[in-house]
């Protein structure tokens, strides 16, 4: 009996993202792997009475998109708090926050997620007393969409013991008006004291939630993602994890980086990375230098317009690296999250310095965000061959905030894709969801206009075409974590991870990827989501 394929696509707009064959009308399919692209009769004597033939009728197929730069267990965890993203005023904020607490026994905590102080019409965030006359009986605490501040009212800063006189914690800031008194706002690892607080789910309700957010991530097409680290809150993410694998619900495939302590876990256990297996691995070590664009706390050469500062540092040069170099030494790649000039400068030094001493030729080692990566710092990445992992979804929801805290020149030099693929460096993609929802499209339209969603320009000489942007979230995103012979690409042998969309985002106006559909999305040749 000859071979035949488990089903046949024909009919289709295959955009394949391989520049060797770069369209295709049919696919076949045998098991997870990809047997063969190309025309519709190319596949007849491998068509049998049991083969499926799927007729797609012109519609478009792509590889699975890849989200290189996320946090699932967040978005996970994000899905059982208080969602106030987009919220316009204090008054619906506060409303939201009300609606949890008239559910919530007095004295548990209330959480929140995803406000962006630059939306209210207020243009500023609640202060302390404002929180605590709007919900007087919870600890509260809401983390901004940037995930580098949150806002606490007094009985949750009485919760974990901060009061005026608490010192500033290494790399995080306790905010106080004028006069001296906490405002409710808590910078970067001064927000990581409530964060570590506030109980952690349940096993049962964290591997329930990972599950939801790997349908809602199907739904949109990826099948691909990282964690990129999670900061706090889970204790012990590996088990999480471990869990939702057992019971045969992973559906994205997950290549995590890891911060301290869980990467020191890894290390004091004597475990390489990277380890795993193709649906989830440890592959590297994430490094957190700065804060944040929208926050204000981007590490600065020149000040932000916003409130005069410089940004935040978590380590100084020499501690940068030390910690550069002991898992380069070791072999393995490193994510070093940079946001600001001063700290991309940072890790390019390190990365430079531990290269010196040990060449490893194809290191990868990645800046996560590389957002005001200026003109000179664009030539060092190119001469340098770092991996950069780009955020232009950040201007299409945030481009006002960014403006108004770093001024429209530097903004338009925020996220030089253009200037890096002109360089021929790999850029990849991603959402930082929960930053910025996980949906791609917006950052796909954002890649390729530099327009927020408000209408500004954001930089277009920075523009990417509509190819290069979906490169960036399928072929890119594969190479920057080792995969490209595995995925990425539509090409014999690859996964059988596509998804089919009911337009051509690469030959149709910009805006109308915003409202693209994503029909069905398969991961290693098993459809995950069906319209």
């Amino acid at each position: 009996m000859s071979f035949k394929a488990e089903y046949v696509i024909k009919n289709a707009n295959i955009l394949t993202m391989d520049k060797n064959n770069p369209t295709a009308s049919a696919m076949a399919v045998w098991q997870d792997r990809i047997l063969g692209v190309g025309k519709n009769e190319d596949f007849d004597t491998i068509t049998g009475p049991g083969t499926k033939v799927w007729d797609l009728k012109g519609k478009t197929v792509l590889p699975g998109l890849n989200d290189n730069h996320s946090h699932p267990m967040y978005v996970a965890d994000a899905l059982t708090k208080v969602d106030v993203t987009g919220t316009a005023s204090h008054e619906e904020f506060f409303a939201k926050l009300r609606a949890r607490a008239e559910t919530t026994p007095a004295g548990e905590w209330i959480e929140g997620c995803g406000y962006d102080e630059g939306l209210f019409a207020e243009k500023r965030e609640p202060n302390l007393e404002e929180m605590d006359r709007a919900l007087p009986n919870h600890p509260v605490f809401v983390v901004r969409a940037c995930m580098h501040v949150g806002l606490a009212n007094s009985l949750a800063l009485k919760a974990v013991g901060i009061n005026e006189n608490t010192p500033n914690p290494p790399g995080g800031e306790i905010v106080k008006d004028e006069n001296g008194r906490m405002t409710g706002r808590l910078c970067e690892a001064a927000s990581f004291v409530v964060r570590d607080a506030i109980p952690p789910s349940s096993l049962e309700k964290a591997t329930k939630a990972i599950e939801d957010m790997g349908r809602m991530f199907n739904a949109l097409g990826i099948t691909s993602t990282t964690e990129m680290g999670m900061l706090t809150e889970q204790p012990d993410e590996f088990e999480i994890w471990g869990n939702v694998r057992q019971r045969g619900n992973l559906k994205v495939r997950i290549a995590g980086y890891y911060l301290e302590p869980k990467y020191r876990k890894l290390m004091n256990a004597g475990l390489p990375l990277p380890l795993g297996d193709d649906m989830f691995r440890y592959q590297g070590r994430k490094i957190l230098l700065d804060g944040g664009g929208g926050s204000g706390t981007a590490r600065m050469s020149q000040p932000n317009n916003h409130d005069g500062k410089y940004g935040i540092l978590y380590f100084t040069q020499e501690e940068l690296d030390d910690i550069v170099w002991e898992a380069h030494s070791k072999g393995q790649q490193i994510a070093a999250h940079g946001i600001g000039d001063v700290a991309i400068t940072m890790i390019l030094d390190s990365y430079q310095k531990a290269q010196k001493k040990l060449p490893r030729p194809d290191a990868r080692h990645r800046i996560e965000h590389c957002s005001f990566c200026f003109p000179h710092l664009v030539e060092r990445v190119i001469q340098e061959g770092v991996l950069p992992l780009m955020h232009p979804g950040f201007l299409y929801y945030f481009g006002e905030t960014h403006t108004r805290n770093y001024g429209p020149e530097r903004v338009a030099m925020e996220f030089p894709f253009r200037s890096l693929l002109d360089g021929g460096i790999v850029v990849g993609n991603g959402s930082d969801s929960p930053v910025t929802i996980p949906d791609p499209r917006p950052i796909i339209y954002e890649s390729i206009t530099r327009i927020s969603k408000l209408g500004l320009s954001c930089g277009e000489k920075e523009r990417i075409t509509p190819y290069e942007a979906i490169y960036s979230y399928t072929a890119a995103g594969a190479y920057m974590t080792f995969d490209e012979n595995k995925k990425g690409k539509l090409c014999p042998g690859m996964f059988a991870d596509f998804i089919v969309t009911d337009i051509d985002p690469t030959a149709c106006d910009p805006a109308a990827i915003l409202s693209m559909r994503v029909e069905r999305t398969v991961l290693g040749g098993k459809t995950v989501f069906q319209r």
